[in-house]
């Protein structure tokens, strides 16, 4: 089978490994829940160093108490000094910006007798440029809901190209993802290895949460890959978005603002649905439940080229509910999941009867599947 459109990509990261160093801890000892500190990122300096343009972007956990290795005096390109142009700071993830060239191969940093050093990663922008695209972190996602949620993508709203980040997945190897994918009606999909830790999860209690990688990832993605996509779907693998009004990447193409914003409601599957599920067996609502955080989609040019990418929504300064469609939204999916957050999503559910827009949705797209 010819895959020249569907290929993977590496990461050139930096660890401080073997330095002595350590991440200082963003949680307090007092919030860190069971398995913080196994969860946490101590360790990764930089994801990935991009180079677009003249700029080479350091793509960060947050720094913390490792802001002293991007300094100007410590980095260096090709053995060469560094002139850090500025550095980003957000949320919970850093984005260093340095002056570079062409030539450079190599950036380095050093601390006491230690030497850190990683290639550079190129500019990828082209594989996307004017495809409506959707970026997903995966962990050990069944191939088959990967390739459902392709597939019903493709179908209902023109979707052409996926990145999906895969954050060491054991269960298969990122090949078997392409090879899934390559049937669905997508045009691109580039799989990227992320084989640092996801972060310990917020507890039920609220405390303890630091996931770096998440934004990091999502910002990665922004800038090495996705910039020039037509528009970006930014949902999770087991959100289906659904529409009563045409494609999502149209609304956001069109959109005097550049995204769209929707809610999410829970979907479940009957008590005796056969398993392994799948997402189109997820035809019955939960009265009652507050509805999901909002996703978005956005045209990543103009003005929002800058803006960094989160999970719910856009870092911007204004409210983005203002921008919140009622004739987009997206069903969580409760048992597509490899519960990795360690609870059981389809316990105590009172079901309400199937709704008939779900279900006409869902088999229109995926009743072969």
């Amino acid at each position: 089978m010819d895959l020249t459109d569907f290929s993977i990509a590496e990461m050139c990261s930096l660890s401080v490994e073997g330095s002595g160093l350590r991440r200082a801890a963003i949680v307090s000892a007092d919030a860190q829940g069971e398995g913080f500190a196994a969860a946490y990122d101590w360790t990764t300096l930089w994801y990935d160093a991009v180079r677009l343009g003249d700029v080479l972007h350091l793509v960060c956990p947050k720094l913390l108490n490792f802001k002293a290795l991007i300094a100007d005096g410590v980095l260096s390109l090709d053995g060469r000094p560094a002139s850090v142009r500025r550095v980003r700071r957000f949320r919970r993830h850093d984005i260093v910006e340095i002056a570079t060239d062409e030539s450079v191969e190599q950036v380095s940093t050093r601390a006491a007798r230690w030497t850190g050093t990683s290639g550079i990663s190129l500019d990828q922008t082209g594989l996307f440029a004017g495809l409506n695209a959707s970026m997903h972190i995966s962990r050990n996602n069944r191939l088959d809901w990967i390739a459902d949620w392709a597939r019903f993508h493709v179908g209902e709203h023109g979707l052409g190209a996926m990145l999906v980040m895969d954050n060491a997945s054991d269960a298969y190897a990122p090949e078997d993802v392409l090879e899934a994918l390559s049937r669905t009606g997508l045009r691109r999909a580039v799989v990227l290895k992320v084989p640092q830790t996801y972060g310990p999860v917020r507890s039920k209690s609220g405390g303890g949460g630091a996931k770096f990688l998440q934004p990091a990832m999502l910002n990665l993605a922004r800038l090495r890959f996705l910039s020039r996509a037509r528009a970006v779907l930014n949902v999770d693998l087991d959100e289906v978005v659904w529409s009563r009004a045409g494609s999502v990447f149209d609304a956001t193409a069109a959109s005097p603002m550049g995204f769209v914003t929707f809610e999410g409601s829970w979907r479940n599957p009957a008590a005796d649905a056969a398993l392994p599920l799948r997402h189109a067996d997820h035809l019955y609502p939960q009265p009652g439940k507050r509805p999901c955080p909002t996703k978005y989609c956005i045209r990543p040019d103009g003005w929002r080229s800058g803006i960094s990418w989160d999970v719910h929504k856009p870092e911007v300064r204004f409210p983005t509910n203002l921008l919140r469609r009622r004739d987009f939204g997206y069903w969580h999916c409760r048992g597509i999941t490899t519960n990795w957050k360690s609870y059981n999503r389809l316990g105590n559910r009172d079901l309400g009867p199937a709704d008939p827009f779900t279900a006409e949705t869902l088999t229109r797209h995926l009743a072969t599947s």
